[in-house]
């Protein structure tokens, strides 16, 4: 393959896609081909092959975001059918690469923890290139979303079978190959993982790379802006594929609070996709220091140690005190200065449209149960938490992706305090316009009312009736949203107590797998202090209200604008 700076690359990329035909020359000089097993292989990784990768994620996320309603929705079967999303049905990006096949059968094995590497494999089938997937093992724990010591003791390669399909259904096994956001909890100094970590410059973070929160999400990037902000692509347990996540996602980094001494739990954070090569008639994975290329480094959780000894560090001459700060700043283009405004706009509407696919998948949610019967909430168990649960509970209730949704606020109310605070101190931020601080909160307060009251959610509630809730009213209730699947539409979207909305609610009793049953209401008030936590937890889920929060960890944007008056 003729090698292309990437500069050179990325004007060309520019131009469309009729503009990559030229590019990605037939590889010839490979000598190491295998046209045996799951596909032919006639290409090799290098850097100008992972930057057309990128391109590809880049696109399916462009059509995500702003793309028709059907597009939008798609899942990843009907995002491999549309021409549109799928560059690799076009001859000229595909180059050399291998025939289209349905990739239907993918939708049903996409959650968060299998997404990222369900496209890589994809991309690497389409494109002719060599292919593995990990098999994990851990040194201790009973869920290996969760454990200590994941590391992987042997690797399931494309050479090996007959099909794509029969290579992705063995390798995406769970339970046998555990294909899971356990497979990306592995130490960088580890050779042979799918993932490694990588430096946060754009060089190697970019479209197609993955971000592994330790609290057991996964996310592929899908968009980086020129202010640094990371747009996800989001898979979740239905097999729903979203994009409105921004680097609220990931508010730290579990691997900063124990340094970096030897390592073993510096996983979490933005990681690369290990790549593969032939040898012979097998595939052997790229060695850590191969990975180099590609962004192979522990630099991430260096600064983040920094920051915990120092209380900030500067980054291309912004203060970062945060991972999505650190993060931001490293991405951020030469000269770019962010529009506080702009960030409310844009942040707002990714808030809205996270809620209104909140709308969809509640209502789901709520015909499933009146269809099946209620689902028993995973309490006392050591293995099992309303975050870390399996079957009807993980698809159905939504106590991690409210966590992504109480984070979002928290992310708007925290970069707005950012840029008030550093008004005029700071050459990261776009002030024109404003004279003062106090012109700055006024804008903006005027700006968030006007989009807090426009933006709104309308839901079904169990009696039949529609209900309007602007951004505003859903800002008052959103420690009161519920999570639990069995309660029904107007509990989950917070109605409170002798409300318009509660006339002729359903009431369904949630089971416990410790045994028994609680009534809705009940449930409903047990369940408060649960919906306090900021972030996913790991330890059992107790009902019992002297061991959760009993306020909100954070007030509210408009509490916060109080300070500057």
């Amino acid at each position: 393959m003729r090698r292309v700076s990437r500069r050179d690359f990325l004007k060309t990329a520019a131009l469309g896609v009729s503009g990559l035909g030229t590019l990605f020359i037939p590889n010839n000089s490979f000598s190491q081909s295998a046209s045996n097993g799951a596909w032919p292989i006639r290409n090799e990784w290098n850097y100008e092959e992972f930057l057309h990768y990128s391109k590809w994620v880049e696109n399916i996320f462009d059509f995500k975001r702003g793309g028709g309603v059907k597009q939008k929705q798609a899942r990843l079967g009907t995002i491999l059918e549309d021409d549109e999303m799928n560059l690799l049905n076009n001859s000229d990006f595909l180059g050399n690469g291998n025939s289209k096949i349905p990739g239907s059968f993918m939708t049903g094995l996409t959650h968060c923890g299998s997404f990222p590497h369900l496209l890589f494999a994809y991309y690497s089938f389409r494109r002719a290139l060599p292919a593995a997937i990990s098999q994990i093992t851990m040194e201790s724990g009973g869920d290996i979303r969760y454990s200590y010591g994941n590391h992987p003791i042997g690797h399931v390669k494309s050479t090996d079978f007959s099909s794509f399909e029969s290579f992705i259904s063995t390798g995406m096994e769970r339970g046998k190959f555990n294909f899971v956001s356990g497979n990306y909890r592995t130490a960088p100094n580890l050779e042979g993982t799918d993932s490694v970590p990588i430096s946060l410059g754009r060089k190697s973070l970019m479209p197609g790379s993955f971000c592994y929160n330790a609290n057991g999400h996964m996310l592929v990037v899908g968009k980086i802006s020129d202010s640094g902000e990371v747009g996800f692509l989001d898979a979740h347990p239905d097999s729903s594929i979203t994009s409105n996540q921004s680097l609220s996602a990931i508010p730290a980094v579990k691997s900063a609070e124990q340094g970096v001494t030897g390592m073993k739990k510096c996983y979490d954070g933005f990681r690369n996709p290990r790549l593969m090569r032939v040898s012979g008639s097998t595939i052997h994975p790229f060695t850590n220091a191969e990975m180099v290329e590609f962004g192979f480094s522990i630099e991430q959780y260096k600064q983040m140690a920094e920051i915990k000894s120092k209380g900030a560090i500067s980054i291309n001459g912004q203060s970062a005190n945060t991972y999505p700060q650190l993060v931001k700043a490293s991405l951020r283009a030469s000269g770019n200065k962010e529009s506080p405004l702009e960030f409310l706009v844009n942040s707002s509407n990714e808030f809205a449209s996270m809620l209104a696919e909140r709308q969809d998948f509640v209502q789901k949610a709520w015909n499933y149960v009146l269809s099946n019967g209620p689902i028993s909430l995973p309490n006392d168990l050591t293995l099992e938490n309303i975050y870390q649960a399996n079957g009807e509970w993980e698809t159905w209730s939504s106590p991690s992706s409210d966590v992504d949704r109480k984070n979002k606020y928290l992310y708007i109310l925290t970069n707005l305090d950012n840029m008030i605070s550093s008004f005029r101190r700071t050459e990261v931020y776009d002030y024109s316009g404003f004279n003062s601080q106090a012109e700055l909160v006024s804008a903006l307060e005027i700006k968030k009312r006007e989009l807090f009251s426009n933006l709104s959610v309308t839901y079904t509630s169990s009696s039949g009736r529609n209900f309007t809730l602007p951004l505003n009213e859903i800002e008052n209730r959103l420690f009161a949203l519920s999570f639990d699947p069995n309660h029904p539409p107007e509990l989950r979207w917070g109605a409170p107590q002798g409300s318009e909305e509660r006339k002729g609610m359903k009431l369904l009793s949630t089971p416990l797998r410790s045994g028994g049953s609680l009534n809705t209401l009940e449930a409903y008030r047990l369940e408060q202090g649960l919906r306090y936590y900021p972030v996913r937890q790991d330890t059992p889920t107790s009902l019992d209200t002297s061991k959760n929060p009993t306020s909100p960890p954070f007030g509210t944007i408009d509490e916060m604008f109080m300070k500057y008056k």
